[in-house]
Parts: structure tokens; sequence; C-alpha cells
């Protein structure tokens, strides 16, 4: 297998593997932190840490046309989901939420049925992965989870998903730090805006050890290095077919 062949393979078990362990990362840093302040430290601090890559890499700014729908469509894939998926932990189990989001190449390949339709395989991928969302949600007299918090999980999925198939369309230039610093970095700003209004940092105690690393593990291996292989990813393999691979 060449490079370029192999660089695929690579990114997407970066992504596969850490952003499954994200998901105890966020149930350990919210025993201290509230979900908008770990939003906007972490994404702060890996936005810095991108700008600071892109840099020493010598990676492009994105065109000054491209950069209205990278701002937006990176405000849904960095800050909005991260700050949803953070509050929907608060009143769910992990395993739950990481379940509830495992939707997210359906949700892909759903949104991208106009330029490549879904063959029988893959209609049958698609409601074999709603039937287990299904499952995992419906309420049972022994052991029952919170429909909003789970709902917002499923609709932050949803709405990934769309944005990553906007941005593939759209943002085409720019490197692959630079590009994912710049999102980064506007939602940890409008976290740092709303901050004096309520949506303080932490619960009010001290933050424990276990905190502190789980939020390093997310601004490096979450944000930094699987949010980076994520946008790779989605220029060299379509998302419609790549989200059967995934």
């Amino acid at each position: 297998m060449s490079r370029s062949e192999a660089l695929p393979w690579i990114a997407f078990a970066a992504i596969s593997l850490i952003w499954g362990s994200t998901w105890l990362g966020h149930k350990w840093a919210l025993e201290d932190f509230t979900p908008a302040g770990l939003s906007t430290i972490r994404l702060g601090l890996a936005g810095i840490g991108c700008l600071i890559l892109g840099f020493m890499r010598g990676e492009r700014w994105p065109q000054r046309q491209e950069l209205p729908m990278l701002l937006a469509t990176g405000l849904v894939l960095t800050g909005l989901a991260n700050f949803l998926t953070s509050w929907s932990l608060l009143y769910i189990p992990s395993g739950i939420g990481a379940v509830l989001q495992a939707p997210i190449p359906v949700w892909m390949a759903l949104f991208a049925m106009r330029t490549d339709p879904l063959s029988g395989r893959g209609w049958l991928a698609v409601l074999a992965g709603f039937f287990g969302v299904a499952l995992v949600v419906w309420p049972s007299s022994v052991n029952s989870i919170p429909v909003w918090p789970a709902v917002v999980c499923v609709v932050t999925a949803a709405a990934w998903s769309f944005a990553s198939l906007l941005q593939r369309k759209h943002v085409r230039q720019g490197g692959l730090y630079l590009n994912a610093a710049l999102p980064m970095l506007l939602s940890a700003s409008i976290g740092a805006v709303l901050s004096p209004l309520g949506f303080d940092y932490t619960h009010g105690h001290g933050v424990s050890l276990r905190a502190w690393i789980s939020l390093a593990y997310l601004v490096v291996f979450g944000s930094m290095i699987a949010f980076a292989s994520y946008i790779y990813l989605t220029r060299v393999w379509h998302p419609a077919p790549a989200a059967f691979r995934i």
C-alpha cells in the first residue's frame, strides 16, 4: 500500500479510536467543568495549538470567499456540537451518548443522496443503524434515559453530518490545521464573550487532576489530532461511500 493509500486509513483509525474514547473523557471532565466552560477552554487551547502547527507546516490560509462557509460550518462542527454533546452527557451515560451519535455516517449518506443515491444494501444499513438507536432510547420500566438529552444528542449528530458535507463542498483551500484552528478560535471567543452572562467555567469548586488530564486529552487528541484527521478524511473519501466503511 502506497503512502497516499495508507494515510486515509490511518486518519480513519485515529478518528475511530480517539473519538470513541472521548466520551469517557467528557464525562470525567464534566465532573468539575461546566459544558460551556469545557467547550470554551478545550477549543481555545486546541485552536491555538492548531494555529501554531499550521504556521510551522507553512500551510495556506483559506481563500477569503470560502472563509464565511468555513466559519459557519466550523461553528457547528466545533462549538455547537461540543457544547450540546457535553450538555447531554450531564443527563445520560457516556456509552449511551456514543451510541446515539454513532449513526453520523448514516446521516451523511442520507444527506448525500442527491448526488450519491443509496443502493439496496445502503438502505439496509440506514435502517439497521436507526433501529439500533431506537432500541437504545426506547423507554422501559427497568432502564430509561431522559428524552430531551437523547434527542439533542441525535440532532447534534445530524447537524454535524450536514455541516460536514457543506464544508467539504464549499471549502477547498487552506491547510488542515489552519482550517481547524479558525472555527475553534471563533467558537472559543463566543464562549468567552458569553461567560460573564452566567456561563461559568466550573461548578464552583476545585478542579481535580482527573478533570485536568481529561481536558488535556480532549484538547490534544480529541480536537487537534482527531479533528484535523477528520477534515483530511472528508477531503480524500467522499462521505457517502466512506460512511459505510465507518
